[in-house]
């Protein structure tokens, strides 16, 4: 049951995400950390470490998003503290990486997902709204809660 728990994580934390941002106005600006946040969360209680490394490079962006759109970050340093953001996140990924021994496919696949996800948010409204990443995190929660517990 406990390989179960990485999955219910995320599953729950789609719920919260749907129910803050797409209910209670919270800004569609959190996204990246939210995820990231949730993903992190789910690694550690579900026992998933693969999931850390992916949740704290897409914490790190996270982080820069709201500086930049919500924060002191100038909009015209919004590339750079991006890049900065997801530098930082990727060098905590790298960290817990290398203590637990565990690669960092799924970290770099987070950034390369992301930065097309982000890409193609300015010609398709979708990926610019919180009913897509929610139900995202709750497929992905599903994914988890099935897959086998040697795949941890």
């Amino acid at each position: 049951m406990t390989e179960r728990v990485a999955g219910v994580v995320l599953a729950v934390a789609a719920a919260v995400y749907a129910g803050l941002v797409g209910g209670a106005g919270v800004t569609f600006d959190i996204t990246p950390l939210a995820v990231g946040v949730a993903t992190v969360a789910a690694g550690l209680i579900g026992r998933r470490r693969r999931l850390v490394p992916i949740g704290l490079t897409l914490a790190g962006w996270g982080a820069a998003v709201l500086l930049v759109l919500n924060g002191p970050v100038p909009d015209d340093r919004q590339a750079a503290a991006y890049l900065i953001g997801t530098a930082v996140g990727l060098l905590a990924a790298s960290v817990v990486a290398r203590a637990w021994n565990l690669a960092l496919t799924g970290a770099l696949l987070s950034v390369l997902s992301s930065g097309v996800a982000f890409y193609l948010a300015y010609d398709i409204e979708a990926f610019g709204g919180w009913k897509l990443w929610a139900g995202a995190l709750a497929a992905w929660g599903v994914f988890e809660a099935v897959r086998t517990p040697e795949a941890t």
